[in-house]
Parts: C-alpha cells; structure tokens; sequence
C-alpha cells in the first residue's frame, strides 16, 4: 500500500523524480523513483533534518508547527509534508512546473497514509 501511493504521485507529478516517506530520524520507510532520479535515502536524511529545523524556528517566532516545506534552486525543488508526528513525505521535481501539482498530491497521500502509520 504505502509503495502504491508513492508511485501515484511520483506518476501524476509532472517533473517528478523521487518520492520518499521517511521517519523522523530520515530512515527511508519507502520510496519510488525514476531511473537518474536522486537517491532517496540522500532526499530523506537532508530533507528531514531540514524540516526539523524549520520547524524549531516556526516555534521560537510563535508560529506553530510548520506542515509543509518547499525549497528549490536552479535544477530542482523538493516539497515535504507532514503525514504524522512520526513520518513525512517528500517529492523531489526537475523543475518548478509541477509545484502546485505536488503540493497537491502530497496532502492527498498524506491522508492515505496516515492511517496506516497510526
């Protein structure tokens, strides 16, 4: 199931090169890419540690807990969701085209998968 819902969005991305779930700590759970896509477990551990940071700063300015994170530079964007306390999602893109899509895609697979990670 969880491979199944990474490889849905990984296909209705346009652009997109890896999709990963990780745990907190940034050990890959699953993932599905494409061939040259970038390795899952690199997105995961960067991604993750990221995150928690963004994370600390959303708190220290009294801003929440932060649900969702975009980055990107010249020759990619990466987007991480939250899908529980314990996991998150992220898709790696090519390009800034499939933004929006993704974003998309990762709140629907985050629903889908909460329940399972429960």
């Amino acid at each position: 199931m969880l491979d199944d819902v990474l490889r849905r969005v990984l296909t209705r991305v346009d652009g997109a090169r890896c999709v990963v779930l990780a745990g907190r700590d940034g050990m890959v759970v699953a993932s599905a890419a494409r061939d040259g896509g970038p390795s899952p477990e690199l997105i995961a551990a960067s991604i993750v540690d990221l995150f928690r940071k963004a994370g600390a700063t959303f708190r220290e300015e009294g801003l929440g807990a932060p649900a969702e994170l975009a980055i990107g530079g010249g020759d990619g964007h990466v987007v991480l969701r939250e899908v529980t306390p314990e996991y998150l999602i992220a898709a790696a893109l090519g390009s800034a085209r499939g933004l929006g899509r993704a974003r998309f895609e990762l709140r629907r697979a985050a629903a889908a998968l909460e329940p399972e990670l429960v």
